[in-house]
């Protein structure tokens, strides 16, 4: 089994080797999300607190985590999270929801899937047309969907914490990837959609991209831990499977 996760890899190798498999591992992404530096995210902040925000869209934990650290850090803690207090809070999934409990904000409502989408699509119900929206971004880009919701009429404020960066190391995705272009590996588990870019950008670098597609199209499955890591790989051609529920031992057993 290949295992691409940077965070929590103790707990998955674990559940692969009590299952009998042999890992070979190898971080796709950084452990440590990236943060911006610090005026950039005081510049974002305070133009949030510019004025009132009616819906706010709380992606990450650790996002979350990170932007209050820093707001206390500033001493606007308290203002930001009056500001975020009157608005309409939708999180992506539970550890976003615990970072902002643990902050006293609730959330309006939070989708079972967890996923991103469905948190748009609760939006595409609403009008929107002069509202203000502060979109916490989640590791990647959300200048796309920013520009989605201001052609529906909203004023959209993104805040970016962090971005996801690559592995320090590259050795063991190079090796990771020869392990896949020559299927010496069965399976190889992704939990997000960063870590399949990376991947097939690390491919690319090495010349094996060809080689690893058609090696995941024949006989390595792509284990992801669900479906947006999984339609990180359409663009491939690449088939994936991934649980019902997005969760690591779901993946594991999924593929057990």
């Amino acid at each position: 089994m290949g295992v691409t996760a940077a965070r929590k890899v103790e707990e998955q190798v674990a559940l692969f080797e009590r299952r009998g498999a042999a890992v070979v591992w190898a971080p796709a992404l950084s452990s440590d999300p990236n943060q911006v530096d610090d005026a950039s995210l005081r510049a974002a902040t305070e133009e949030v607190l510019s004025g009132p925000v009616d819906v706010f869209l709380a992606t990450t934990g650790v996002g979350m985590k990170a932007w209050f650290a820093a707001a206390e850090s500033w001493g606007i803690l308290d203002d930001l999270l009056a500001a975020l207090g009157r608005a309409d809070i939708l999180a992506r999934g539970p550890e976003s929801v615990g970072a902002l409990r643990r902050r006293g904000l609730r959330e309006l409502w939070a989708p079972a899937s967890e996923e991103f989408e469905d948190v748009l699509e609760h939006l595409r119900g609403r009008d929107l047309t002069g509202k203000r929206i502060v979109v916490q971004e989640h590791g990647q880009s959300l200048s796309m969907v920013a520009h989605a919701l201001r052609r529906r009429g909203a004023d959209v404020t993104t805040v970016t914490v962090y971005r996801v960066a690559s592995a320090e190391d590259p050795e063991p995705m190079f090796h990771l990837i020869d392990e896949i272009a020559d299927r010496a590996v069965h399976a190889v588990t992704f939990t997000s959609a960063p870590a399949v870019a990376a991947l097939m950008e690390a491919a690319g670098s090495t010349g094996r991209r060809e080689e690893v597609v058609g090696a995941f199209q024949a006989d390595v499955i792509a284990s992801c831990v669900g479906p947006v890591t999984a339609a990180a790989f359409e663009m491939w051609g690449v088939p994936s499977i991934y649980p019902e529920r997005s969760r690591l031992v779901a993946m594991v057993k999924q593929l057990e």
